[in-house]
């Protein structure tokens, strides 16, 4: 039931049936608003990723003609592209972790910044991060389109995709790997004898 239409809630008493219900509609109520508070505050947070890369892709080429504009990238070029985006706080790091230095208490919010941005760039590097899928030509048209109306989003496709940084790094690890992997075969292989162990072994005797 919603809280609004419960009649006479300021009589309930505390530990009636009515204060029960009146308990369980405001719980009701304070978890649909958080769950919508979520919902925007994600929505929010994608809709200004996009914006970034409508509003980055085509740094450089701002004046160049829109007919003569990139149709689409490839992928090594949306890696690198994440690159750059995971490095937009940089400056603002800078500021912060030089007052740090200084010996001065940050506040809140910094701290809280410095969380928040570490936590972006170690998930991006794991797992990859969301961003329009730049690969796309159909993608690009439409980006470059969008007026930022979130109820428009999701006509951009998205695509999960790690920073150029850390492809390097995976490679090696798995090379790595892959050595590990043949250098342990390598010590399961028996070695083969010498004519000398074969003739010790079939006489019982030691060859000199």
């Amino acid at each position: 039931m919603v809280l609004s239409k419960i009649k006479d809630k300021e009589k309930a008493h505390p530990y009636s049936r009515k204060a029960r219900q009146i308990n369980r509609a405001m719980h009701k109520e304070t978890s649909i608003a958080k769950a919508k508070s979520e919902r925007i505050n994600a929505a929010l947070g994608r809709g200004q990723k996009i914006v970034w890369f409508r509003d980055n892709m085509d740094k450089g080429e701002e004046e160049v003609e829109a007919k003569l504009k990139k149709k689409m990238w490839t992928m090594v070029e949306l890696r690198q592209l994440v690159d750059v985006y995971l490095e937009r706080n940089d400056e603002e790091i800078e500021t912060i972790l030089a007052k740090k230095e200084e010996g001065k208490n940050l506040l809140q919010k910094e701290s809280l910044f410095l969380q928040l941005v570490d936590s972006e760039v170690k998930e991006a590097k794991l797992a990859g991060v969301e961003v329009p899928d730049l690969t796309n030509g159909a993608v690009v048209k439409t980006l470059r389109a969008w007026d930022g109306d979130l109820n428009s989003i999701t006509t951009i496709k998205l695509v999960t995709c790690k920073p150029a940084s850390i492809i390097p790094i995976e490679e090696e690890a798995k090379n790595s790997r892959r050595g590990d992997s043949a250098s342990a075969k390598a010590d399961k292989i028996p070695q083969l004898l010498t004519e000398q162990q074969a003739i010790e072994i079939a006489t019982g005797m030691a060859v000199n």
